[in-house]
């Protein structure tokens, strides 16, 4: 029984240990993907740093200790063989002004041994001044011993040389010079053995903490690599626990919900709960249902396009009736006045036979039959003149509604087409007691659909008479038109009305939009006018206006319109009449 318990004792502190663990990990599945990129690389970098810093420090002290035992071994080493060097050349010098004087030679100066003896000077000086341990100290006191009698004896050469003793100079060389420069050489020779064997010492030194330094290194390399690794499968294993399972795979489901596949099984963990495939699989059946909605609108909206569809050709339908009662209205006005003149030139040239014939029955003279004659003749005259001109108005008439009803594509005079145009216009501008200036330059041919263009003038025209005139008492509309360049005309119609709204002028072409819906405005005009010069004419609009000031509707048309497609021209007759 105490066995099992403590057993289950430790089973309990484990499991709670464990429990421990996972809470604490717990705040880490919690953080948003790129924070946990950011903490795993931030303890990368952080570890590499640390690294840079430990290594910087081993090397700064292997710097430090390599730098010391150069700064205190390698410069007195350096003094030592100065002096031996300066010491040879002074022992030379010597030698070579005695060989020289046995063979009879001129004699050198004596500059060269006194320059290496100054040089001598200042090495062995510096050289007193830096050591300071009782060896260097012990040895460096002999040499100074042996320097100052060799000093001594070099002064006595110098002056025996010169006084061209050269016998006792050679015996001053042999007998005390050379002992003196023998003990000289051994003593530096002893020195330089010392500060050599110290110099060993600092180099075995240096080595020892370079390889300290290097093991370290290699640790802390170590160390670093274990723990990036350990930081990269963690941040792995973080990065497909949020992903839910391989990145080929989630990008395999992402990319077949994306090409419309939303039946499709997406597997995943029971516990996932905040992978990015459980956000896709639930994006997925969102979308099923957005899917269904979008369906169910889209039906719904149909049947709305459908209706308005309907109203908009029934619309369009009252448009085409009430341009051809303003076409027909415009026919009776114009052709009754020649009508009305014919039929009282007719009238009188009855009268004027019945007049004639009583007259011959009577008895007529020559003078009389000579009135009555004439009288005839200038009613003919009229009757003739009338009929021509109702024959050119039913000829123009004829051609405007051609033009409406086939909207074909042919040739022809700006300026004829404008004024057979506002002639049907003439009832509408006479019932709204409304004056039409007509300026249009002669010998614009343009190679375009006249048929469209009478719509465009009619509809402005017309737009201009129900909306700009409210209030006015002298209602007057300007149609101009002009060549711009070789390929382009402008045609302008403005008024004196009312005008624009600023807030309106950027809707004026937008289909249904008017500002008398119920008094008679469809909303159409202005949009058939657009469609009409841009789509067919290969024009451009452009509507200015000031509120108090009128408004001016600006058409730029090129002479010869672009060739459209077939079905450009049938499409147009829907809109055009």
């Amino acid at each position: 029984m105490d066995g099992a318990a403590v057993v289950n004792g430790r089973r309990n502190k484990g499991s709670s240990r464990g429990n421990r663990v996972l809470k604490a990990l717990s705040w880490w599945r919690h953080l948003r993907l790129a924070h946990r990129l950011g903490l795993g690389y931030g303890a990368v970098i952080a570890l590499l740093i640390g690294l840079s810093m430990v290594m910087e420090f081993r090397l700064q002290a292997l710097s430090d200790t390599t730098a010391d035992a150069l700064q205190r071994q390698y410069p007195k080493t350096a003094l030592v063989h100065e002096i031996t060097i300066e010491l040879g050349v002074v022992a030379r010098a010597m030698r070579n002004v005695l060989i020289l004087a046995e063979q009879d030679a001129p004699v050198p100066p004596l500059d060269e041994i006194e320059a290496a003896q100054r040089r001598m000077e200042q090495a062995l000086n510096r050289l007193v001044a830096l050591a300071q341990d009782p060896e260097s100290r012990a040895l460096l006191d002999k040499i100074l011993t042996v320097h100052s009698a060799y000093a001594v004896n070099q002064e006595d050469f110098k002056r025996l040389v010169g006084a061209q003793r050269m016998g006792a100079a050679r015996n001053l060389l042999v007998v005390d010079i050379n002992g003196y420069q023998e003990d000289y050489f051994r003593l530096l020779d002893q020195l330089n053995r010392l500060h050599g064997a110290r110099m060993l010492v600092a180099s075995q030194e240096v080595e020892a903490r370079h390889a300290g330094a290097r093991r370290l290194v290699y640790s802390a390399a170590a160390v670093a690599v274990l723990l990036s690794l350990g930081v990269t499968w963690m941040l792995t294993r973080s990065v497909l626990r949020s992903l839910g399972g391989e990145p080929d795979y989630a990008a395999r489901i992402a990319r077949r919900i994306a090409a419309g596949e939303l039946g499709c099984r997406v597997e995943r963990r029971a516990d996932d709960d905040y992978s990015l495939l459980h956000d896709m699989d639930q994006m997925r059946l969102t979308l099923i249902d957005r899917e269904q909605a979008l369906q169910q609108a889209n039906a719904e909206l149909r049947h709305t396009v459908d209706q308005l569809s309907a109203a908009k050709d029934e619309l369009v339908s009252s448009e085409k009736l009430a341009a051809l009662g303003a076409m027909v209205a415009g026919v009776a006005h114009e052709l009754n006045t020649p009508i009305g003149n014919s039929l009282l030139a007719a009238s009188t040239v009855s009268d004027a036979s019945e007049r004639l014939r009583h007259c011959v029955e009577q008895g007529i003279t020559r003078k009389a039959l000579s009135d009555q004659l004439d009288e005839m003749a200038a009613a003919a005259e009229l009757v003739q003149r009338n009929l021509h001109r109702a024959a050119d108005l039913i000829s123009s008439f004829k051609q405007v509604a051609v033009d409406r009803q086939s909207s074909q594509r042919r040739q022809f005079q700006l300026d004829q087409v404008i004024h057979e145009i506002c002639l049907t216009l003439q009832p509408s501008l006479s019932k709204a007691k409304c004056q039409l200036d007509v300026t249009a330059a002669t010998g614009l041919v343009m190679d375009s659909f006249p048929g469209p263009l009478g719509q465009v003038l009619t509809n402005l025209v017309q737009n201009a008479l129900l909306h700009g005139f409210e209030g006015r008492a002298d209602p007057r509309i300007w149609v101009e038109a002009q060549g711009l360049d070789a390929g382009h005309v402008q045609i302008v119609v403005r008024d004196n009305g009312v005008g624009v709204l600023p807030e309106h002028q950027g809707r004026v072409f937008d289909p249904f939009f008017t500002t008398r819906m119920g008094r008679g405005g469809s909303g159409l005009g202005l949009h058939i006018c657009f469609n009409i010069t841009t789509a067919v004419l290969g024009g451009k609009i452009r509507l200015t206006s000031s509120p108090g000031a009128g408004t001016t509707v600006a058409l730029v048309l090129p002479r010869r319109v672009p060739d459209l497609q077939p079905q450009r021209s049938e499409e147009t007759d829907e809109h055009a009449r």
